[in-house]
């Protein structure tokens, strides 16, 4: 359900959330009416305007089939192990007014492939030697 400002009261009104639920509907009144089962505290009128409703779609991981969340095993990819040799991880060409311009990700021995960095090929081949660009 949908609250304008002008229904909030407090302090701190535009940084509450605007839109509340799920709330369960009764009954329908009109075609533009519907009566809403609110908790106490909200104070207010039970009898909404539709446009002030959405549907609630529930979480995707409340419909998991065994209710358990991955583990950090699970999340691990190949591409996050340790690299044995410096190595180029990705390569890009940008095209641009002056020409086209090569970029090479290159990732240290010792060191995650997320945390390579870009090189450009005269930077790269001063200080990896051994790579092949």
């Amino acid at each position: 359900m949908h609250l304008g400002k002008d229904r909030l009261r407090g302090e701190g009104k535009k940084l509450k959330p605007i839109w509340y639920g799920p709330f369960k509907i009764i009954h329908k009144i009109r075609d533009n009416a519907c009566q809403l089962e609110l908790p106490a505290y909200m104070e207010m009128y039970s009898v909404v305007n539709v446009e002030k409703l959405k549907l609630f779609e529930p979480s995707m991981l409340d419909y998991e089939p065994n209710g358990t969340l991955p583990t950090v095993e699970d999340l691990v990819t190949e591409q996050e192990v340790i690299l044995a040799e410096d190595t180029i991880v990705e390569r890009k060409t940008i095209t641009t007014r002056r020409g086209v311009r090569e970029s090479f990700r290159i990732g240290r021995k010792g060191q995650r492939p997320s945390g390579a960095k870009w090189f450009s090929r005269e930077a790269g081949q001063a200080q990896f030697p051994h790579l092949q660009f």
